[in-house]
């Protein structure tokens, strides 16, 4: 009976760890343009940190709610950037940016 257990109890660590590792969870961080094009993006966040990202060939790329290219976003300009894992690599899928006022 507790060889049983055991082994069900393993198995079910198996696959949750199995689970947890092939699940690709997006995220979304929010900041100002430091620098777009040449497909890459880098945004400060409210902690100042800066990050960058490869953005994807496929990304939805918006200023101001209209349909633009990655180099006509501008520097300053408040941003959202949604993030997916892909091919072991974090890529922006989506960015929403809002002109400076």
């Amino acid at each position: 009976m507790l060889t049983r257990l055991l082994a069900t109890m393993m198995m079910i660590f198996a696959v949750a760890g199995f689970m947890a590792t092939h699940v690709s969870a997006d995220e979304t961080i929010h900041g100002k343009i430091e620098s777009a094009g040449s497909g890459k993006i880098s945004i400060k966040d409210g902690c100042g940190t800066v990050q960058s990202f490869s953005v994807d060939s496929g990304a939805k790329i918006t200023l101001d709610g209209k349909k633009v290219k990655l180099d006509e976003l501008t520097t300053g300009a408040s941003v959202a950037v949604t993030t997916e894992k892909k091919s072991n690599a974090t890529m922006a899928v989506m960015i929403a940016a809002e002109s400076p006022l």
